[in-house]
């Protein structure tokens, strides 16, 4: 995979690239099928890190020198948490030229394969997001209404290298069927709800070695109750006390139902939120010629920043580039830049350093702060300064879509 960036980046550190690079569609399923593997490992290694660090911490719980402990897991998070930030910026990289040959490439068949190149791109980046998320101490996210069809699809794929990879590779099959749509959102913590389907799943799969049927349903009743059931065709004693402490928090109750002729089903029950999902808008692909901005773009990765100043040229935006906040600050014109996008990690002057300046000389400019770190930094009290965070990788659909919000900087400043 290493091997297969270096191409990548080779290539989108090419002048005048365009879409006849993909003569091939051969090389585009490579890089496809090369991506699914990564995301399958990243899954592999995000519980062997769960395993390690569960381990780490036994290992530790004698010890009374908690500052000790401390230390050691704060360096674990640290390295992870880095690493992370490096995979968000290769995949930023990725995502952003695949983007660009999808709009420019006329071969309709190459368009197709490139979108599986995205969607791969944008799983890998959702599983690091996942990661982060776990290393976060606390969670980033906050009660509020969860819909329940999401939160089961990344259960499932968080334990997908369980039920279906390493179940393959012993040569039996465990069937997951869900039934879910009709279930409303109920009140939780997402990261806290999805970890305990992450732990039933995993029970569930351990208690078929060899092979059965794994089911998820969920509904409501007038009562204001919703319930979730997790089966399976498995048997025996399923240890459940912290599946119990987190769904008891949350004001709702676990019971367990065992048949030896049918299996084993735990049913959670949840509060139904009063509140409803606001879908997302999908913002249009196209850009109209009014809504043209002109970006100052900041980047100290070079690759980076120019995938991002050709995406955005790409949709009819006028793009400057700087690859350092100094560079950044003897660019910006208050009269000729409708929005500042910057990085937050660069050497010298940071992102947040950035848009400091940038409000202190003009507040009416909207700044977006991209970050490899995940999207909780915009609980930093620094980020006063900043109009939106957005994590990389950065899709064009979360890029191209607020740009439309965004007004001229001269009509703004008049006003």
């Amino acid at each position: 995979m290493k091997r297969l960036l270096s191409r990548l980046w080779s290539r989108a550190s090419t002048p005048g690239l365009t879409a006849p690079m993909l003569s091939g569609h051969e090389e585009i399923s490579v890089i496809a099928a090369r991506l699914h593997a990564l995301k399958a490992e990243m899954h592999r290694s995000f519980y062997g890190l769960r395993v390690w660090s569960q381990e780490l911490a036994q290992r530790l719980g004698p010890l009374q020198d908690e500052l000790a402990r401390t230390r050691n897991l704060r360096t674990l998070g640290d390295t992870v948490g880095g690493l992370a930030h490096n995979f968000n910026n290769s995949l930023a990289v990725i995502l952003g030229y695949t983007e660009l040959l999808i709009s420019e490439t006329p071969d309709a068949m190459a368009r197709r394969r490139l979108e599986v190149v995205r969607q791969v791109a944008l799983e890998a980046a959702a599983t690091v997001r996942q990661l982060q998320e776990f290393l976060a101490q606390p969670p980033q996210a906050a009660v509020g209404p969860v819909a329940l069809q999401p939160l089961a699809a990344e259960a499932l794929a968080l334990t997908e290298p369980r039920w279906r990879d390493d179940a393959e590779r012993r040569g039996i099959r465990i069937a997951v069927a869900r039934d879910l749509e009709a279930a409303p959102p109920v009140e939780a913590n997402f990261v806290e709800l999805r970890d305990v389907l992450v732990r039933l799943i995993l029970s569930a799969v351990a208690a078929m070695p060899s092979g059965g049927a794994l089911g998820l349903r969920a509904w409501a009743e007038d009562s204001g109750w919703v319930f979730v059931d997790v089966s399976d065709t498995g048997a025996g004693a399923r240890d459940l006390e912290e599946v119990r402490r987190i769904v008891e928090r949350h004001g709702g109750a676990v019971t367990v139902a065992q048949d030896p002729d049918i299996g084993t089903t735990v049913r959670l029950r949840l509060v139904a939120s009063p509140y409803q999902i606001i879908p997302a808008a999908t913002p249009p692909r196209a850009i109209p010629a009014e809504q043209a901005r002109r970006i100052l773009l900041v980047d100290d990765d070079p690759r980076l920043l120019r995938a991002l100043a050709d995406l955005l040229q790409a949709y009819g935006h006028a793009v400057i580039t700087a690859t350092s906040g100094a560079e950044a600050m003897a660019l910006f014109d208050p009269a000729g830049v409708d929005l500042v996008v910057t990085d937050l990690g660069m050497p010298g002057m940071t992102g947040w350093a950035v848009a400091e300046w940038v409000k202190a000389r003009a507040s009416w400019i909207p700044v977006f702060l991209l970050t490899g770190w995940g999207e909780g930094v915009a609980a930093d009290e620094r980020s006063r300064h900043v109009d939106r965070v957005i994590a990389k990788p950065i899709s064009a659909d979360a890029l191209l879509g607020p740009l439309a919000e965004i007004a001229r900087s001269d009509t703004r400043a008049a006003g």
